[in-house]
């Protein structure tokens, strides 16, 4: 497969995630602060400008946080390569440069999405319902995802695809944690276990009470886990629990362990290596990261630092991307 065509195909996967994680973001943390009047707006709109990672071109473009500003930012703006708008639009534009390498079905996936999202704008959003807008945007996502595993080979295009899709995942799961973290400030103590009875008060705006809880739901509803959560711990939701289901959880589809178990899977495929010693950096990266979530327990990641770990997390995601891109992508 040509190193130009295996781009393509990691970076649709990358920027279809994106599209589907910034709607969801920008949604639930919208609603979160409208249902929350004890969160403040600054504080809603610079979560979601810290979560991205754009926060100096946001202030480069916008001189206040206000809510037409962040919409049109993360939803239009074409100076924005994460927004939704760009995403998609590049999404299209690798699809096109190898329209032989994936199946017909998905070319007409991305194109639809994009004809139909040029139609829009911020004003057209306000005027209506933000949630009718991000609710099309993560359908449209999914409707493509599963037109992906319908009708795509299995094969070198496939597993860059899958590359590209799992590593995004990875990383915005870290990203939402850690700023939710930091946002409402859980308490955590040497021992704190995900399955333990969690040491709270109830007052509003405190450790555990009603606008904490409804924050670490958000985080869940963020990345689409709230009701496998909730099957998976039927005691109710601490911070320690979110942690340990976000991150350390081998079957949820969204958590970090998860989704860097894909992209091992798909790098192996790739390569044709069968043993288990790596033959090159992005499988070395990967593999390492990978072993370490496998054998890693919550009390140990919140022992050791729950914000340091997430951004050793993020770090390494970004390493995992430049070896990927070194090892197959640079032409």
């Amino acid at each position: 497969m040509l190193s130009r065509h295996a781009d393509a195909a990691f970076w649709i996967g990358r920027y279809v995630e994106r599209a589907e994680a910034t709607a969801r973001m920008i949604d639930v943390h919208y609603h979160f602060g409208l249902e929350s009047p004890v969160i403040g707006e600054a504080l809603r709109w610079s979560s979601i400008l810290a979560i991205s990672g754009q926060e100096e071109l946001y202030h480069k473009l916008n001189k206040s946080e206000d809510e037409r500003s962040i919409l049109q930012f993360f939803g239009f703006e074409e100076r924005n390569s994460s927004s939704i708008a760009s995403c998609i639009h590049l999404a299209r534009e690798n699809g096109r440069s190898i329209r032989d390498q994936i199946s017909s079905e998905m070319w007409k996936c991305l194109n639809q999405m994009y004809l139909h999202f040029r139609e829009w704008d911020v004003d057209q959003v306000l005027a209506g319902s933000p949630f009718a807008f991000f609710e099309k945007v993560k359908e449209s996502s999914q409707l493509f995802q599963g037109v992906t595993n319908r009708t795509l080979m299995m094969g070198e295009t496939r597993d860059f695809h899958d590359a590209g899709r799992f590593l995004e995942r990875a990383d915005q799961t870290a990203r939402i944690l850690d700023v939710k973290y930091h946002d409402l400030l859980p308490t955590f103590s040497e021992g704190t276990a995900a399955d333990a009875a969690p040491r709270t008060t109830a007052e509003a705006g405190s450790i555990g009470g009603p606008v904490d809880v409804h924050g670490w739901i958000a985080v869940l509803k963020s990345v689409g886990a709230f009701e496998a959560f909730r099957k998976t711990y039927r005691q109710g939701v601490t911070p320690a629990r979110v942690a340990q289901f976000l991150l350390l959880n081998p079957q949820f589809p969204a958590s970090v362990r998860h989704s860097v178990g894909r992209i091992d899977g798909c790098l192996r495929r790739i390569s044709g290596n069968r043993d288990h010693a790596p033959i090159n950096d992005a499988e070395r990266q990967v593999g390492r990261l990978y072993n370490e979530l496998n054998y890693m327990r919550a009390e140990d990641i919140i022992t050791g630092g729950l914000h340091e770990f997430l951004e050793d997390v993020e770090e390494r995601c970004n390493q995992i991307g430049n070896a990927i891109h070194k090892s197959y992508l640079s032409y």
